[in-house]
């Protein structure tokens, strides 16, 4: 039998239906081919396990009305792979509920037992709006139950009943699965089943994954792998979606999840599976042999990566391919002319998906564009869109980037892969980074070729970083400390002089030139630009030094900065136009979806240009060239206890405001487009219980008794209300004569408040203390003394630390208590310990230091690092962090993007 067995003699076999002779050809032939060997064995073990489930007889169901736990059965639901469903009630928060019982017939099972309680420990592990959330787990007579919450909708398999789907919902729902899957796998989870039957299309258009039943928990995390996860050799998931390395029983990585997704992407398209066949064997071998048919459109490219057979030649995060589905149009028609790729290239398939598309693109191999936005009336879109050209590749955050005087080198800072910011150069014509070797961001390159960088940037609470300012020849000699704690930075025309944006205690200060203050507020000015005429400083200017909520202003001499458009929710980015007679900017009316727009000296506003997702703009070269960054950013929410935290991430917009003192609640604002510009308050418990939304706004704190939550609604003025979390009703509070409210504490009685803002125009932050039932907040420390303090469990002190280092200790009515030995620069106070001798402190950057301080003695114990796991791609910055008062629970959010560079042309 010199030839590999046909997929009808390999059925035949495996069902015993060969005659003698041929039996014993083949069996001959297994002894000297290892492939047919390991196909032989895939497809016994398939056919075996189909059998058995055809012929289990059917358990018998719950009755309505029985207990599980504290639940209530309601109904039978159906059964799965691994357990019965059942719709039940939670008679506590009065619900339905989802409960996956282990059925009775198998509580003896080890190996069942084993792996319920890996689909608990896989699907609580991944929190995200397009996962299935998990409220408990626990047994019942000895038999495990997994609850989570109950759905109203369809699954994706009933819906392709019908047919294909519509290409924008075929891109909306992939780019839902593909961030979740993305979610899994940064919490150590390979779903490993993903098919349509395991995807829930919702009521409200939502769609989330089910079903971590064959899950596996990656072994390299902090948390061990269980004894009954499914070992290399052994055959899980279901075929028609199963890829080419667990047909053969070979060790899976998060790829296989998009292999899973690409053919899910492929039904939705066609109506059609990519790999058919009349049995198992037959689509088992497709799999592994044939290429799937083309599905057509702009999505075909995608797709087909996703169903390469090797997992090298895949996307290699689900994070990617969420990427490319969101920023391509998905026409389902053929390729433009300009789509069509060339030629191969000669060069090895390795070293092409080093370079990776953008890299393709700059060297000329082929042309796209994820253009999708339209232009206003006004200014009506050219026939040809513009062409977005990646130059970056790698995975973290970039921080800045410069065009060079001659438009032909790009200087960016950038932190990848978890690492420390750093300087990097590229030619525009050439794919290919240079490290600098320094670590720094660019800030701004002269005329002379003399960069302006900040020396070991660090972030904190904004998402733009601090550091010392220095100046370099680019290519040449060392850094130049100019000044310390610098924003923002830029060259005049000539290159002889330096504007710059730093902070000293609460205020910013603008000079141009340096030693020549243009503008000293508590308003946080960023993203500077000096005009081409060289006296006037284009800049955006935000009311809240923690949020990006601003306007885009212009400085014309000593007065104050002149805004000419305001009211954005959220803008970062700016560079004056070719021309410069316009300002370009990036910003949004919503949420943090940026898009890029102009407006020019006499306020007249215009859209540029609109991508999928989010867009930064970050320089604009003379002959219009832009670089502009696609980010993906995420402020995160995690909750964490003896090392094991859980990510509680609602919407990839969760800032963290609040916690109770026991650290199972926490009080949250959500910030993405649909909660509108005032923003959401959220209240939700650590365990991952589904959140409760209080009202509008952003909430400051949670009374002690967790009966109510002070939020905060933007003003100016800024307004202040008490908000029920329960049954109640709302009661507003009077704040005047704070005009600008930027966070504040409860003290342990319940009714009052520790505040910091500021008065109004022409006054200094302060710290104030507002008895809630008297007319107005008295302040209790001088104007310019506004540290983040902590409360005493007592209420009788509060501890703060001052710019100089030095932890001070404040009465209730702001009577000097004295200092604690020591001196703790760039520490925060975050909490007292419940004995009342200590305070906690945390340091701003990345890792984070959490350190208990005795009051008396001044000796200082670590506590917490954090990240648990230590830094990881485009994390930024821990914004907001809090203790329980025992210190044994935290809560913290974080600022964490991805992004890439891209060079535009084309746009007018």
């Amino acid at each position: 039998m010199p030839n590999c067995a046909s997929d009808e003699l390999v059925q035949a076999f495996v069902e015993d239906r060969l005659p003698a002779g041929e039996r014993a050809d083949l069996e001959s032939h297994l002894g000297d081919c290892d492939a047919c060997c390991a196909l032989v064995a895939r497809v016994t073990e398939a056919w075996f396990a189909q059998r058995d489930e055809g012929r289990a007889e059917k358990p018998a169901e719950l009755a309505a009305g029985a207990r599980v736990g504290p639940y209530t059965i309601v109904a039978f639901a159906g059964r799965g792979g691994m357990g019965d469903v059942y719709r039940a009630r939670d008679p506590r928060l009065g619900r339905d509920v989802a409960i996956k019982v282990l059925p009775a017939r198998f509580a003896g099972d080890a190996d069942r037992r084993g792996r319920a309680r890996l689909e608990a420990l896989a699907t609580g592990r991944v929190v995200h709006p397009n996962a299935v959330t998990v409220f408990d787990a626990g047994t019942h007579d000895g038999v495990p139950y997994l609850v989570t919450e109950w759905l109203t909708g369809t699954t994706l398999q009933e819906r392709l009943a019908r047919g294909k789907l519509p290409i924008a919902q075929v891109r909306r729902i992939g780019a839902q699965l593909a961030r979740a899957l993305g979610a899994a796998h940064d919490r150590g989870v390979i779903h490993r089943d993903l098919k349509p039957g395991n995807v829930f299309l919702g009521a409200d258009g939502s769609c989330k994954i089910l079903d971590f039943g064959v899950a596996r928990l990656v072994a390299s995390l902090e948390e061990p792998r269980p004894e009954t996860a499914t070992e290399p050799g052994t055959q899980v998931g279901t075929v028609g979606y199963m890829s080419p390395e667990q047909i053969r029983g070979e060790e899976v990585d998060p790829r296989t999840d998009l292999f899973a997704l690409g053919a899910v992407l492929h039904e939705m398209i066609t109506g059609q599976k990519p790999f058919g066949g009349r049995s198992l064997i037959e689509r088992m071998t497709a799999t592994l042999r044939d290429e799937p048919p083309p599905c057509g459109g702009e999505l075909e490219r995608i797709v087909a990566r996703c169903l390469a057979k090797s997992p090298a030649d895949r996307f290699q995060s689900a994070h990617d391919l969420a990427f490319h589905l969101e920023t391509t149009s998905g026409a389902a028609q053929a390729p433009q002319a300009a789509e069509v790729a060339a030629p191969p290239s000669p060069r090895p398939r390795r070293l092409l998906r080093a370079l990776g598309l953008g890299a393709l693109l700059a060297a000329g191999i082929a042309a796209a564009s994820f253009h999708v936005g339209r232009r206003t009336a006004i200014h009506p879109a050219p026939a040809e869109p513009p062409t977005y050209r990646a130059i970056t590749f790698a995975r973290g955050q970039i921080l800045a980037a410069r065009y060079s005087n001659d438009g032909h080198t790009v200087v960016y800072g950038a932190s990848w892969d978890g690492g420390p910011p750093q300087l990097y150069t590229t030619r525009t014509e050439l794919p290919g980074t240079k490290p600098l070797g320094i670590q720094a961001d660019v800030r701004a390159i002269s005329a002379r070729g003399e960069l302006a960088m900040l020396l070991d940037p660090q972030f904190f609470e904004s998402a733009t970083p601090s550091g010392t300012l220095a100046r370099m020849r680019l290519g040449a000699g060392a850094p130049r400390a100019v000044l310390e704690h610098v924003f923002e930075a830029d060259w005049s025309p000539s290159g002889d002089e330096l504007a710059a944006v730093s902070k000293t205690g609460t205020r910013y200060r603008l000079e141009y030139p340096i030693g020549t203050i243009r503008y000293e507020g508590e308003a946080w000015p960023s993203h500077i630009r000096v005009a081409p005429d060289g006296r006037r400083v284009a800049l955006l200017l935000h009311r809240d030094p923690k949020d990006d909520m601003g306007s885009v202003a212009i400085l014309d001499g000593n007065g104050p900065p002149r805004e000419l458009s305001r009211g954005w929710t959220s803008t970062r980015g700016l560079a004056f136009g070719p021309g410069g007679k316009e300002i370009w900017f990036t910003a949004a009316r919503t949420g943090a979806q940026y898009a890029l727009y102009a407006v020019d000296e006499d306020g007249r506003e215009r859209l540029i240009d609109r991508i999928a997702g989010s867009m930064l703009l970050h320089d604009v070269a003379a002959d219009g060239r832009a670089l502009i960054e696609r980010r993906d950013h995420r402020a995160a929410l995690y909750a964490g206890e003896g090392g094991s935290e859980r990510d509680l991430t609602w919407s990839d917009s969760s800032f963290l405001t609040g916690m109770s003192a026991d650290g199972r609640t926490l009080l949250y604002a959500e910030e993405d487009a649909s909660e509108g510009p005032d923003y959401g308050a959220y209240l939700r418990t650590a365990d991952g219980a589904p959140p409760v939304r209080l009202g509008d706004g952003t909430p400051v704190d949670l009374a002690p008794d967790g009966r109510w939550a002070a939020i905060r609604r933007a003003g100016p003025p800024d307004t202040l209300a008490l908000v029920p979390t329960g049954a109640g009703t709302a009661r507003a509070l009077s704040i005047a004569p704070l005009a600008t409210l930027f966070d504040g504490r409860f003290f342990p009685d319940g009714r009052h408040l520790l505040l910091r803002g500021i008065a109004g125009a022409g006054h200094l932050p302060r710290l104030w203390v507002h008895d809630l039932d008297a007319s107005a907040p008295r302040p209790i420390t001088a104007e310019g003394v506004a540290p983040i303090a902590a409360i005493s469990p007592d209420g009788d002190r509060i501890a703060a630390v001052g710019a100089d280092g030095t932890m001070h200790l404040y009465g209730a009515r702001g009577e000097d208590r004295g200092e604690v030995p020591g001196r703790f620069p760039d520490h925060i106070a975050i909490g007292f310990h419940h004995d009342g001798a200590s305070v906690y402190l945390r340091t701003r950057s990345i890792p984070v230091h959490v350190r208990r301080v005795h009051l008396t003695s001044g000796a200082v114990t670590e506590h917490l690092a954090l990240p648990s796991g230590g830094p990881r791609p485009g994390l930024a910055s821990i914004m907001t962090l809090f203790l329980s008062a025992d210190g044994r629970s935290y809560a913290y959010c974080t600022s964490e993007t991805l992004s890439r560079l891209y060079i535009v042309e084309g746009l007018k």
